[in-house]
């Protein structure tokens, strides 16, 4: 269908189709409906009206789940987090200076400070969430990037753990990316993969589309047009094997037909996570996995 209100953010197309019909499925802070539409010029998908500033402040409330650190879970992301910094050591070791765009409470600048890199800055919107990373000893700046006005070039590596889905304009913060990336510099994103298995066979239970707080949902593919259309190109895609999305799956589908067995499924979402491990493993060997890390490099000179 074509809409005059939609303007896709990647290639500017005003044709779309409906692709799903979501709800608030995770947090419940509204019972209005979300449109989720696929843009017919480069198959993007994007909540379509965008939401307005008020219901996404409920839905960024208190108890956001990405922001607590405390808890069996909030253990698990740091290790987690850990992780990733060694293993990315390339990108993140001293001298490099290091920008996280939605480093929420900072657990990932704090996990690559601890490695021995000094240089590392955040920028993030929620303003609870940047005072506890500030209170950590870290430089954080509150606002979107395009708000912290850093000079051309001035990073090495930047960082977007989960957030390339949750900017109203994705489009406009890649190209500030590689504005502010050195020539060779890379970007590092973690992010739903709308082209896995999860996401074909969980359909509104697959928390990659989290209505309202994602407002575009990207494949592979699509994010791969976006990078190159910023100017950046991509040097790895890894499937990651993380049993998250079947573990909320499960608590989401007792929701809706056994309502009185998902307090339980809460308190035990950890072992969940474990024990759905397996099943994530088959997309990420298959290359369809619901998580993915992508890294992006500017071109030399």
């Amino acid at each position: 269908m074509i809409d005059a209100a939609f303007r896709c953010p990647v290639c500017a197309s005003g044709d779309c189709t409906l692709h799903l019909t979501l709800t608030d499925r995770m947090f419940v802070t509204t019972d209005a409906v979300f449109p989720l539409v696929r843009c017919s010029g480069c198959g993007l998908l994007r909540l379509h009206p965008q939401p307005d500033a008020a219901t996404l402040d409920v839905a960024y409330g208190r108890g956001y789940t990405p922001h607590e650190r405390s808890g069996l879970s909030g253990r698990a992301k740091s290790w987690l987090e850990r992780r990733s910094v060694r293993k990315l050591q390339r990108y993140l070791a001293a001298p490099r200076a290091v920008l996280d765009v939605g480093c929420a409470t900072g657990d990932l600048l704090l996990a690559i400070r601890d490695t021995g890199n000094p240089n590392v800055t955040g920028v993030e919107t929620g303003h609870d969430a940047a005072e506890v990373a500030r209170a950590r000893g870290l430089d954080v700046r509150i606002g979107d990037l395009q708000d912290a006005a850093f000079a051309d070039a001035a990073f090495d590596t930047v960082i977007l753990s989960h957030t390339i889905e949750h900017v109203p304009d994705p489009a406009a913060t890649l190209a500030e990316v590689a504005r502010v990336l050195r020539p060779g510099g890379a970007l590092i994103l973690w992010l739903p993969n709308v082209e896995s298995i999860e996401a074909r066979l969980l359909r509104s239970c697959w928390i990659g589309y989290d209505a309202p707080r994602h407002l575009t949902t990207f494949g592979v593919s699509t994010l791969r047009n976006a990078l190159a259309r910023a100017g950046l190109t991509v040097a790895d895609v890894r499937h990651e094997a993380v049993g998250l999305e079947w573990a909320w799956a499960l608590r989401l589908f007792a929701r809706d037909r056994l309502p009185a067995a998902e307090p339980l499924l809460r308190r035990l979402h950890p072992l969940l996570i474990i024990a759905a491990t397996p099943l994530a493993a088959v997309g990420a060997l298959v290359g369809r996995s619901g998580r993915v890390r992508v890294i992006a490099v500017k071109a030399e000179g």
